[in-house]
């Protein structure tokens, strides 16, 4: 194919963002590594039982480039071939990132007690939260309708209920499927109190409970 009829793929230069508006780890990466950070925590949050540290400054980010690239678009000639390459990519992404939203706020709604508990727990701690200001809306909005919902319930009910056994919490002993991205020593395995080191690159199937830090720090990433 001649060279200058190549598709062009997404151009891989750093990003032009305020340093007020993200850090500056944030402000130096690429679109490339941008994209290869949303596609891990889409992975991460669809097969972690609970919802994960939010990635809302990668989401901002990615959200600013699609809306660049849907101009570029407009602006390619109908039968260029190079714009249904740009629309498939811009596609793309548009999934990964309303997907990875609606996964988060799936697990919102399934938890929203526990969720928003902890929440109150880690500003009590000074700790940061996981979930974005538009998501914690949405999360004490729907807990409070939900309360609405139960108080209207349990007044045609004489049976009192402990509030706390409503709460539904993820099962953090479930089982994933995860890869190493560096050298880890010293991993519980199982309740046998079995320990095993990970080389970088190792996969391993274990309780998430027992590497629950190590996808926040991202240290591996689940698959």
């Amino acid at each position: 194919m001649d060279e200058e009829n190549e598709p062009e793929s997404i151009p891989n230069e750093n990003l032009d963002l305020e340093s007020d508006e993200y850090d500056d780890d944030v402000a130096e990466l690429s679109l490339e590594q941008v994209i290869e950070i949303m596609e891990e925590a889409w992975l991460n949050e669809k097969f972690a039982p609970e919802i994960l540290p939010n990635k809302r400054e990668i989401v901002e980010i990615l959200l600013g480039q699609i809306g660049h690239m849907d101009q570029k678009v407009q602006h390619l000639d109908s039968l260029d071939f190079k714009r249904a390459f740009y629309q498939k990519e811009i596609n793309r992404l548009k999934f990964l990132v309303t997907s990875y939203l609606r996964m988060r706020l799936e697990k919102i709604e399934t938890f929203s007690k526990h969720i928003l508990q902890q929440e109150r727990l880690r500003v009590t701690n000074n700790e940061n939260l996981y979930l974005s200001q538009n998501e914690l809306e949405f999360a004490q909005e729907y807990e409070e309708n939900l309360n609405q919902h139960f108080e209207s319930v349990m007044s045609f009910c004489p049976t009192v209920m402990n509030e706390e056994a409503l709460i539904v919490k993820p099962n953090m002993r479930s089982i994933v499927f995860l890869k190493a991205k560096k050298d880890i020593e010293g991993i519980l395995v199982d309740e046998s109190n079995d320990i095993t080191d990970l080389s970088t690159g190792s996969r391993i199937l274990i309780c998430y409970n027992n590497v629950a830090n190590l996808v926040k720090s991202g240290d591996v990433h689940l698959l």
